[in-house]
C-alpha cells in the first residue's frame, strides 16, 4: 500500500501546485500534502535530508535483523563452548552422566548440550571457580571463559529485546504517518469534489480518476508501432488508468479477414509481433482490461511491416 500511496501523494502535491490557487484549495494545500508526505517518506532536499518515518522503520528492521543474527552467533558459540566443557569434565566426573555431574549443572540425567545454554553457563562458571583444577586453559575452558560467553549471550539477547522495542515504536510512527497521509488524500478528494465537475480533466493532475470515469479502464493512449527486424513490429503504448492487463489484436490487411487475438492477459504495455509478412500493412488494436470490464479499444493507423 505504501508505494501507490506515496506515488499518489506526489501527484496530488504537483496538482495542488499547479491548480490549488486557481481552484481555491483551502484545507489540503500543496504545502500540507508535502509536509505529510515528508513525514512518511522523507525529504532529500532538506539539510540534512529528512529520512521520514518509513526509512526509520526500515532502519529499525535492519537493526533488529542484525541483532538477531548476533544473538544466533552468540548462542552457537556458547553451545560450542559448553560442548568443550563437557569434554573436559568427563576426565573428572565420568564419561557418562552420574550424580557427580549435578554440581556442574547437568541436573536432567543427560550430558546433551541444551538449546538454551545461558543458565548452564552460570552454573559452570561457579563450578570452575570452586574447582580451578578442573579448568583447561589451553582449550579455553575456564571460569573466565564461562563469564565471557555468559555476558556475550546476555548482551546479545538484550540487544534483540531493545531492537524489538525500537522496531515496534518505529512501526507505530510509520503507520501513524501513513494513516495521516491517507486521510490527507481522502480530504483532498472530498475538497476537489466541491470544486471540480465530475468530468473535469484537472482530476488527473491530482492523480485521481474522474468520478465520471467509472470503474472500467480508461482508453489506451500513445499507441505507437515501430519497425523491428524483418517481419517484426514493436508495439508500445502508455499505461492506461485502472488497467490490470491488456487485450491485443492484430490484422494484416489482405490476409486476415478480422482482427486476430494475440494476447488477452498481457501485463506489460508493450509487445513484439513476430513472423509477420514483410511488405504487408498491419493494424493493431489494444484495449485495457480490469475486473470491472474492458475499456474502449484503440486502433492504430496502418503500418508497413518491414
Amino acid at each position: 500500500m505504501l508505494t501507490p500511496l506515496v506515488s499518489l501523494a506526489e501527484d496530488a502535491a504537483d496538482g495542488a501546485d499547479q491548480h490549488g490557487v486557481a481552484l481555491g484549495l483551502a484545507q489540503n494545500s500543496a504545502a500540507k500534502i508535502r509536509a505529510d508526505l515528508a513525514a512518511l517518506s522523507g525529504d532529500p532536499t532538506t539539510q540534512p535530508p529528512t529520512p521520514g518515518a518509513h526509512a526509520a522503520y526500515t532502519a529499525a528492521k535492519a537493526a533488529k535483523t542484525a541483532a538477531s543474527s548476533a544473538q544466533r552467533t552468540a548462542e552457537s558459540n556458547a553451545r560450542a563452548f559448553v560442548g568443550s566443557a563437557i569434554g573436559v569434565l568427563k576426565n573428572y566426573l565420568g564419561r557418562q552422566w552420574n550424580s557427580a555431574w549435578v554440581a556442574a549443572g547437568f541436573i536432567n540425567g543427560s550430558l546433551a548440550v541444551p538449546d538454551d545454554p545461558l543458565p548452564l553457563l552460570g552454573t559452570l562458571r561457579a563450578y570452575f571457580t570452586q574447582n580451578p583444577a578442573h579448568e583447561n586453559a589451553p582449550l579455553g575452558v575456564t571460569a573466565a571463559a564461562c563469564h565471557t560467553h555468559l555476558d556475550g549471550l546476555s548482551d546479545a539477547r538484550m540487544g534483540v529485546n531493545l531492537r524489538n522495542a525500537a522496531l515496534g515504536a518505529a512501526k507505530q510512527v510509520r503507520d501513524a504517518a501513513q494513516e495521516t497521509l491517507y486521510k490527507r488524500l481522502c480530504g483532498l478528494r472530498a475538497e476537489l469534489a466541491q470544486l471540480l465537475g465530475d468530468d473535469d480533466a484537472r482530476w488527473y493532475a491530482f492523480g485521481f480518476d474522474r468520478p465520471a470515469d467509472g470503474e472500467q479502464p480508461a482508453p489506451v493512449q500513445g499507441l505507437v508501432l515501430t519497425a523491428g527486424g524483418p517481419g517484426v513490429v514493436l508495439v508500445d503504448w502508455d499505461d492506461a488508468r485502472r488497467a490490470e492487463r491488456y487485450r491485443v489484436l492484430r490484422q494484416v490487411i489482405g490476409m486476415d479477414v478480422a482482427p486476430v487475438l494475440i494476447d488477452s492477459m498481457l501485463r506489460d504495455s508493450e509487445v513484439a509481433l513476430r513472423n509477420l509478412p514483410s511488405g504487408k500493412q498491419l493494424v493493431v488494436t489494444v484495449s485495457a482490461v480490469n475486473d470491472a470490464g474492458e475499456g474502449p479499444a484503440t486502433v492504430s493507423t496502418a503500418f508497413g511491416v518491414p
